[in-house]
């Protein structure tokens, strides 16, 4: 916001000093100071050419707040009391689509009916142009990944699944419509393998049960960078949710054995888990992990599952959303998304789908709300949103506040290296990619967020560049050679920073 002094320059307009009395100049003067004075001892006020009037009058402060907007399909947003109430503890004020925003917060996918392809330096957005290929039902499910259960479209894959069923012909099926909708397990011979606008996946029949319950597990996957791929999961619990009636004996026609609906059972009415929940004050996943224990198990290897899962399946995609991103001229993008996942009896983990816009409302459970809230918290921390420095000046790019975050000291690394091969001289060998003089504007812009990121972490953990538990037993070159030239790039940063500094491993 730029400000302006304004001048009469003319003459006829100007007084002269000689008809103003000497007493009214000395009192005016002694007025000013006085004020000066008074204004340097009160508390958060802001300098300028017009200082404020000390009045309740807060619509000055309101200007320099940020703004967020939300776009969504649906007349209703009791679906979004999480974002807003977090938003507005964060100090963001909403505002109208079609007005100046900082963020838009958006529910449905919004680029096929906004312009959103030049967005300003601080503006931001909740997802990726083209994060359907990973949270489509139906192109995820059959995209033949190893850890998802057969899938297959019909009537255009008819004769692969006539294949498979010949081939493994104890195996039942869930026939589902595209919308994810009307689901009934089958046999093969009961599936219409002429039926539009439905795709048929194997049912898993040999779940892991507590207490006699089947059960899914949703976990919170944050997508902040792609080309190079940076990605987080939210480790401050996960979401268990239980099917309200046991799965023995089983019934297909049952659907609330072996479907998790909105009015599942949660951790706390499972008689097992309510002694480590209630008790003793664990969380979702604690409780789950000491019933595991408890029944001479573990449960270690579970979560190892989940994050290969999701690192592969967000690998397998990124190519494609890479794609659509070079329709657009900035990066502003990041996604948060709740991957599903199942468990067989012998602990073998199965995703089963990936959610845009995963449900963040404790409408059907109040105990949820603070599960809901603290992931937004540690999202929105990771992503920069949630700084606690003045946002008005975030938004002028002060190049002093932005080198209060992060400088070009914090993310340069492999000094022997660059010195060894005299890179700052020359950056033609390979050994140099990293050295800061040979970095890109866009390099040092990567660099930086990557840096940022790893600061403002809260309760999210990185899987991508992949962690590196043992410095001394981690192949760099064997983790980088299936990589894009840009991962190994940022793959080989992280690795470097965590030679320096342990914290940066993981």
């Amino acid at each position: 916001m730029e400000s302006s002094l304004i001048v009469d320059d003319n003459p006829s307009s100007k007084t002269k000093i000689s008809t103003v009395p000497i007493k009214s100049v000395f009192v005016f003067l002694i007025a000013t100071v006085f004020s000066a004075v008074i204004l340097e001892f009160l508390p958060n006020t802001t300098h300028s050419l017009f200082p404020p009037k000390l009045s309740n009058d807060t619509s000055n402060l309101q200007l320099l707040r940020p703004k967020y907007a939300i776009y969504g399909l649906s007349k209703t947003e009791e679906h979004l009391d999480h974002v807003i109430s977090v938003l507005e503890r964060l100090g963001y004020d909403r505002t109208d689509l079609d007005k100046d925003w900082d963020l838009l917060w958006a529910h449905d996918y919004p680029y096929l009916t906004m312009n959103l392809k030049n967005l300003q330096p601080n503006q931001r957005i909740n997802h990726f142009p083209g994060c359907g290929f990973i949270t489509n039902k139906v192109d995820l499910s059959t995209s033949r990944l190893p850890f998802l259960p057969k899938a297959f479209k019909l009537p255009g894959e008819k004769n692969e699944f006539l294949k498979y069923i010949s081939e493994n012909p104890q195996t039942l099926f869930v026939q589902k419509h595209n919308e994810h909708r009307f689901i009934e397990i089958k046999q093969p011979q009961e599936i219409d393998l002429d039926s539009n606008n439905t795709f048929v996946q194997e049912f898993i029949q040999n779940p892991f049960l507590v207490d006699g319950y089947k059960f899914d597990i949703g976990v919170y996957v944050l997508v902040t960078s792609i080309d190079p791929l940076r990605v987080y999961i939210y480790t401050g619990d996960v979401l268990f949710r239980y099917c309200p009636v046991k799965y023995h004996p089983f019934d297909p026609k049952n659907v609330d054995k072996y479907v998790v609906g909105d009015d599942y059972l949660p951790t706390w009415e499972v008689p097992s888990l309510t002694k480590y929940y209630n008790k003793f004050q664990a969380n979702m996943r604690g409780a789950f992990d000491a019933y595991v224990r408890d029944q001479g198990k573990n449960p270690l290897g579970v979560w190892e599952q989940v994050e290969d899962i999701i690192r592969r399946t967000v690998q397998a995609k990124e190519k494609n959303i890479a794609d659509i991103l070079k329709n657009y001229k900035t990066r502003n993008f990041f996604e948060l998304m709740r991957f599903d996942l199942i468990i067989d009896e012998n602990l073998k983990v199965v995703l089963m789908e990936a959610n845009m816009s995963p449900n963040l409302s404790s409408a059907h459970f109040k105990q949820n709300s603070l599960l809901y809230e603290q992931i937004l918290y540690s999202v929105l921390n990771l992503v920069g949103i949630g700084t606690p420095i003045d946002h008005s000046l975030m938004a002028l790019g002060s190049e002093d506040v932005e080198e209060m975050i992060s400088n070009d000291r914090n993310i340069a690394t492999l000094l022997n290296l660059c010195a060894d091969y005299d890179c700052d001289k020359s950056c033609n060998k390979l050994e140099c990619e990293l050295c800061l003089p040979c970095l890109s504007g866009k390099d040092h812009q990567t660099l930086h967020a990557a840096f940022r990121e790893h600061l403002h972490r809260v309760n999210m953990k990185r899987i991508i560049p992949k962690p590196i538990n043992d410095f001394r037993k981690f192949d760099i070159e064997k983790e980088t050679q299936n990589l894009s030239t840009k991962n190994q790039w940022m793959t080989r940063w992280f690795y470097a920073k965590c030679s320096d500094e342990i914290t940066w491993c993981f």
